[in-house]
């Protein structure tokens, strides 16, 4: 599949970082389209002339690894899963393509908004370094600490890592305007010494600074009957990794995934 998408991929113009930058909506709406992987062709062909595809250091898939933080009673799942229109996620973010390091927290209010605060956690190239460089991602540091303190949440204590996500990204720009939209594919989950990996699945998700607007990729899922699809990687990698989690308004999305599990 790999080498298929690379050949997809190429008819796209690239965009860089500082394209991306403009773009980078840390306050945002979203939309999400859930796709098995053998719809990713069709989907590429049709939106290759209305967007660029970001490449950094010549590379276009980008790797995340991510460790999300929660109350051992899984406060922020269960606000998602109890349709609570105001919650938030916390976690770390380490971006493989150039090792950088983000704690953050992504906040969805009642308007349907994400918001998102973030803290670089990797060692600055300053003398002494800004912050220090966190060894190991599943580690809460003080720094995370004071970002919920700042940003509203120091009445949430005691969080524990709670779940290990990793993915590969596409990540492409609109030519015509503001909008920023992501392809991620080879999602998988770590917990408790076991991995679990959704090979068949594709997640693609239009962010935009301001409310819904037609695009072309909007205009294809509308033609192949695709209606958006709330899709959490937190809350589905809960689901299938925690035995005691409240999980069934989550249970019709699950039964139509594929996935293998395997020992660390």
């Amino acid at each position: 599949m790999e080498n298929a998408i690379q050949t997809l991929v190429a008819p796209f113009k690239r965009a860089t970082l500082d394209d991306a930058a403009r773009v980078s909506f840390l306050h945002r709406y979203d939309t999400k389209f859930v796709l098995g992987t053998e719809g990713v062709p069709a989907f590429l062909n049709a939106i290759k002339d209305n967007y660029s595809l970001l490449e950094i250091a010549g590379i276009t898939a980008q790797t995340y690894n991510t460790f999300y933080f929660d109350t051992p009673d899984l406060l922020c799942f269960n606000l998602h899963h109890n349709k609570r229109a105001r919650r938030f996620k916390f976690r770390t973010r380490k971006y493989m393509s150039n090792g950088k390091i983000y704690n953050e927290i992504k906040q969805k209010l009642n308007t349907g908004k994400t918001i998102k605060f973030r803290q670089r956690r990797d060692a600055m190239n300053t003398e002494p370094p800004v912050l220090p460089a966190i060894n190991d991602l599943s580690v809460f540091d003080e720094s995370f600490a004071t970002l919920l303190k700042t940003n509203g949440y120091g009445n949430i204590v005691n969080l524990v890592p709670t779940l290990n996500v990793f993915f590969n990204r596409l990540t492409f720009l609109n030519n015509h305007f503001a909008e920023r939209m992501t392809l991620d594919l080879g999602l998988g989950y770590g917990y408790n010494g076991a991995t679990l990996k959704l090979n068949d699945t594709a997640i693609v998700e239009l962010k935009r600074e301001r409310g819904p607007q037609q695009t072309v990729a909007q205009g294809y899922f509308r033609s192949i009957h695709k209606c958006p699809s709330g899709f959490s990687k937190y809350t589905i990698g809960i689901s299938l990794t925690h035995g005691e989690a409240k999980k069934n308004r989550f249970l019709p999305k699950i039964r139509h995934l594929a996935f293998e599990r395997s020992a660390a």
